[in-house]
């Protein structure tokens, strides 16, 4: 009787042996998935070694997210334009409507007391000017690239408004000052072109005047 006792002891040691070295799956075990581990990429990589292995593995360079990020924000201001396009316009046409009055004006500038005499009446104009300005521009933030020539349009003719007065007509940098704003203006009228005929540019019905949604209050871009 011990010789059975004995082969059943070592069959299930061997059973059990057999269980230690084949243990069956973890059904809770999570899958790992194919593909390159970045935290286990070699330090010695270069730098396109790296970028090719972060593109393999679906990762987005700080350069590209910045580069769509940038697209986005673009778009929404050329949308933010597009619902002010009449105000954009109009505010041109007044600035450029101010410079042919101070061209035409200066020669007759010949005292302080002539210059005075236009000069009230202007500054008034020129008040209502910045005041309209800050509307359609939300104060020079808004616009996106159609705002950076025409802030330099504004600067320079902020600049011109501090240099105006009896004698200017004769300064010999006079007729440059005007030509540089006018151009810049005219960079601001081909931007407005392109926005208008631009049909992507989706600008809900209504959605004009100072209560169009600025960027911030719409949805960002994913990261």
């Amino acid at each position: 009787m011990a010789r059975p006792i004995l082969a059943s002891i070592v069959i299930v040691n061997l059973i059990l042996i057999a269980s230690a070295c084949d243990p069956k799956e973890d059904p809770y075990k999570v899958p790992q998935k194919k593909g390159v581990d970045l935290h286990k990429i070699d330090n010695e990589m270069t730098q396109e070694e790296l970028a090719a292995a972060r593109k393999e593995a679906g990762i987005k360079s700080p350069e590209e997210i910045a580069a769509e990020n940038a697209a986005w924000y673009e778009t929404e201001m050329r949308k933010y334009v597009k619902a002010r396009l009449p105000d954009y316009r109009k505010l041109i046409g007044d600035m450029r409507a101010m410079l042919d009055e101070i061209e035409k004006q200066a020669p007759k500038w010949k005292d302080d007391k002539a210059f005075e005499k236009y000069r009230t009446k202007h500054q008034e104009k020129v008040a209502e000017l910045w005041k309209f300005y800050d509307d359609v521009t939300g104060k020079g933030g808004e616009g996106g690239n159609t705002q950076i020539p025409l802030a330099k349009a504004a600067e320079g003719f902020e600049q011109l408004e501090n240099d105006i007065g009896p004698g200017v007509a004769e300064n010999e940098a006079f007729p440059g000052a005007l030509k540089e704003i006018r151009d810049n203006l005219d960079k601001v009228t081909a931007a407005l072109d392109d926005i208008e005929k631009d049909e992507s540019l989706d600008v809900a019905e209504g959605e004009t005047g100072g209560d169009a949604a600025a960027p911030s209050a719409k949805e960002e871009p994913k990261k």
